[in-house]
């Protein structure tokens, strides 16, 4: 699964940065867009994993998913994709074509993925 090098690449990246800062870390929120094909289960997953040893131990990832939004270059059309939803695929797909004139869209979010913040537990003003 390639969310265990997303995982390891995102934790990598941040404990250098986390070394200016005191206090555990609680939490990660991490965005995502809904055009990244990546299970959340499995980035948990592979966090709880990878994190082990790790300053980020005993922290959760939060993900907060950025819906897809496309802008037409015909019409002018800037909104939500429309999405095939269907029982054999395991989520929804997106269709990146204008839901009211058909041509070509640019996508304008939906391909996200970065940690917008961290959450830390500050050591001097917590009670025993």
């Amino acid at each position: 699964m390639h969310e265990y090098s997303v995982v390891s690449e995102l934790i990598n990246g941040l404990l250098p940065q986390l070394d200016a800062h005191e206090g555990e870390v609680v939490a990660v929120f991490l965005n995502k867009g809904e055009l990244r094909i990546l299970s959340d289960r499995a980035l948990q997953n592979a966090f709880e994993v990878v994190a082990q040893g790790t300053r980020l131990a005993s922290a959760r990832l939060e993900i907060v998913e950025i819906a897809a939004r496309v802008k037409c270059r015909s019409c002018g059309y800037e909104g939500p994709a429309e999405q095939v939803r269907d029982e054999s695929f395991h989520y929804a797909v997106p269709i990146l074509s204008c839901p009211k004139c058909q041509q070509d869209v640019d996508i304008v979010a939906g391909r996200e993925l970065y940690v917008d913040r961290i959450s830390l537990r500050d050591p001097v003003n917590e009670t025993p």
